[in-house]
């Protein structure tokens, strides 16, 4: 059961998609990349929360730093960025815009879940596209239908929020498995079904005022009329299994804990680094009101040495700043728990699960706090429309209302589970 752990820096092979004279970025590289687009991912934000996505200019510069390869396999040219950078890229990303960052997380994200949990014909298929870059958007509740048929299966779906996708070179749909002969006393059986851009048509549903935040995530509805897919492209998923995982497809062909591949866990991390985007953004923009505007009430001094506005300042960059330490930390402690599971030390359990889940969602919600002290500190003029402070204030109620940031929810669970409860409703 021992798996052999990360490379050093060092010892890192040559990437191999098309920059084989270069070594794999390390992390301050990748992280310097993200800050030094800052401006140009907020100059473009207007116009990605129009368009639904961010900007075809912005999708080129993200392919240029190399954030389409942070999270691939060596095997396939890609990079295996350690969590807590990648994580750190995405709070810089979403700094700038937080849906924008959201749509290059959640899409390119996935290139995590693919290698740990599909068999080597189908990454292989998959990694090795005529794109050169692999991302795959995929919202996790069953909406469809799969029909088994010789050498695979029919799939009829209509899958929403799958964010990322404008720029996807796939689509992974959960759907409920049909089949002729089954018991019908026995529950419901779902796979994940993995399918390529060519045969879903992605709805003109999201952006603009379809939704009232995270507008640029490209969370658009993806539909699938009667394609097949062949059985090696699709997965059983058991959402009643009690999961104590010691290794997986990932950590097999890989040789790396980071494809164990459990997705709560990386979820989480996946969202709220965007939200904690979003605090650093906010707390940009207040910063900058507060150095140029006056006070709306006698004696009209300026912000800056107002004291309720150095309070407001500085209660969100003690919030902010805490919940991005949470957000790398528990990158690391998700990272060890994959490493004691792949190296016989302990299985990643539901507990190990719920530990991270439960650190990323304090994080998010410390991050949310900040913007919102900040936007109803910053004044009516920063509501308007048009306005980034509004703008954050939207994205961070639009993840406020995703299933994995009830917070009241989560303390119950993670109550249950200190316990030893069972039967909690995971």
């Amino acid at each position: 059961m021992q798996v052999e752990q990360q490379l050093t820096m060092a010892e890192q092979p040559p990437i191999s998609h098309g920059e084989s004279d270069q070594r794999i970025p390390d992390a301050d590289t990748l992280i310097s990349r993200a800050v030094a687009l800052r401006e140009t991912i907020r100059a473009q934000a207007a116009e990605a929360e129009v368009l639904g996505r961010y900007t075809p200019g912005m999708h080129e510069a993200f392919l240029d730093a190399g954030f389409y390869h942070m999270l691939t396999p060596r095997m396939y040219g890609g990079y295996e960025t350690d969590l807590r950078t990648f994580a750190k890229v995405i709070i810089e990303v979403g700094r700038g815009d937080p849906g924008t960052g959201w749509c290059l997380c959640l899409g390119h994200g996935h290139a995590l879940t693919t290698a740990a949990r599909w068999t080597k014909k189908a990454q292989d298929h998959v990694f090795n596209n005529d794109t050169g870059y692999f991302r795959a958007s995929h919202s996790l509740v069953p909406a469809g239908k799969a029909f088994p048929v010789d050498g695979g299966y029919r799939i009829q779906a209509r899958s929403p929020y799958q964010s990322g996708v404008p720029y996807s070179t796939h689509s992974t749909v959960n759907v409920q498995l049909v089949e002729d002969n089954a018991d019908p006393d026995a529950p419901p059986r779902f796979l994940q079904v993995l399918i390529p851009a060519s045969q879903f048509e992605i709805l003109d549903d999201w952006g603009g005022d379809k939704i009232i935040g995270m507008r640029a995530s490209g969370s658009n509805t993806v539909v699938v009329d009667d394609k097949f897919v062949p059985s090696e492209f699709a997965i059983e998923i058991d959402w009643l299994a009690e999961a104590e995982l010691w290794e997986s497809e990932g950590t097999r062909i890989h040789h790396n804990p980071m494809y164990l591949g459990v997705s709560q866990g990386f979820l989480n991390l996946e969202l709220v680094s965007c939200v904690v985007g979003a605090a650093r953004a906010a707390v940009d923009e207040y910063t900058r009101l507060m150095l140029s505007k006056p006070v709306a009430m006698p004696p009209y001094g300026p912000r800056r040495v107002d004291p309720m506005y150095q309070r407001d300042l500085g209660t969100a960059v003690l919030k902010t700043n805490a919940a991005e330490a949470l957000v790398l930390h528990a990158a690391e402690v998700y990272t060890e728990h994959c490493a004691d599971a792949v190296n016989g030390v302990r299985a990643f359990d539901r507990k190990s699960d719920i530990e991270v889940f439960g650190l990323m969602q304090e994080a998010g919600k410390m991050a949310c706090e900040a913007v919102e002290t900040l936007f109803r500190s910053a004044g009516s003029s920063s509501a308007g429309k048009g306005q980034p402070m509004q703008r954050y204030m939207r994205d961070v109620l639009m993840y406020r209302t995703h299933t994995t940031a009830q917070f009241d929810v989560m303390a119950q669970r993670v109550g249950a589970v200190q316990i030893g409860e069972r039967n909690s409703v995971w």
